[in-house]
C-alpha cells in the first residue's frame, strides 16, 4: 500500500497527500473509517475523499472491552510526584509479568514527560527490562515520538503489528498511532485528554 509510509508519520507533513485522495477514488468505490471525526470534519472529508452517493454509517463507541477511568491529577507544582504515580504500576507489572505484561501504549502529554518516565523504567527494571539478553532489539519498553530516528519509529512499529512482538510498553506522543495496524496491543492509556477529538 503506497500510502502506508505516509500513514505511520504523523503530523501536518501527512495532510497535502491525504488531500489528494479523492483523485484516486473517481471511478472506484471505497471505504473511509473514523473513530472521532466531527460533524464538520465529516462534511469536509465528503469533500476531500470526493463522495458522491454516500452510505454513512454511525454506531455507539460504546464497547465492553473498553474500560474507562477517570483519576485526578496532582497540580504541576508536584509534577514528579504526578508522573510517578502513573508509572510506578506500571513498572512494577512490567518488571512481574515480564514477556507476559499486557502490550500497552503510553500516551504521555508532552516530550518531557515521556523522557522522564523512559528513565524511570530503565533506573527502575535494568536487567529486567529486556526479554533474554540484555540488547536493544530485546528491550520490553520504548519511546516514540517525532524526533526519534525514523529506523527507531520503525522497528517499533513493525515489532507492534507482529503478532507475538517483543516489545511489551511503548511510551509514546500523538506521533504514534494513525494507521497503525496492531492488533497485539491490549491495553492504551492516555495520561490526559485529548486536545481535539480529531487527534
Amino acid at each position: 500500500m503506497p500510502i502506508m509510509k505516509s500513514i505511520y508519520k504523523w503530523g501536518e507533513s501527512f495532510r497535502p497527500e491525504f488531500m489528494k485522495l479523492g483523485g484516486l477514488f473517481e471511478t472506484a468505490g471505497h471505504l473511509a473509517l473514523t473513530a472521532s471525526a466531527t460533524q464538520k470534519a465529516l462534511k469536509e472529508l465528503e469533500v476531500i475523499l470526493n463522495y458522491r452517493d454516500k452510505t454513512l454509517i454511525i454506531s455507539n463507541p460504546d464497547r465492553p472491552n473498553i474500560y474507562l477511568e477517570i483519576r485526578r491529577i496532582l497540580p504541576n507544582i508536584q509534577k514528579v510526584d504526578k508522573l510517578d504515580e502513573l508509572i510506578k504500576p506500571i513498572a512494577d507489572q512490567l518488571c512481574e509479568h515480564q514477556s507476559d505484561f499486557p502490550r500497552t501504549v503510553i500516551y504521555v502529554a508532552n516530550l518531557e514527560s515521556l523522557v522522564y518516565h523512559f528513565r524511570y523504567l530503565e533506573y527502575e527494571l535494568k536487567e529486567n527490562g529486556y526479554n533474554g539478553i540484555n540488547i536493544p532489539k530485546n528491550t520490553l519498553f520504548a519511546q516514540y515520538h517525532s524526533d526519534y530516528p525514523e529506523t527507531m519509529k520503525q522497528h517499533i512499529a513493525k515489532d507492534l503489528c507482529q503478532r507475538k512482538p517483543i516489545l511489551r510498553l511503548v511510551l509514546a506522543t500523538v506521533a504514534l498511532g494513525m494507521g497503525l495496524n496492531a492488533l497485539s496491543i491490549k491495553r492504551i492509556i492516555h495520561c490526559r485528554p485529548p486536545t481535539t477529538l480529531e487527534k
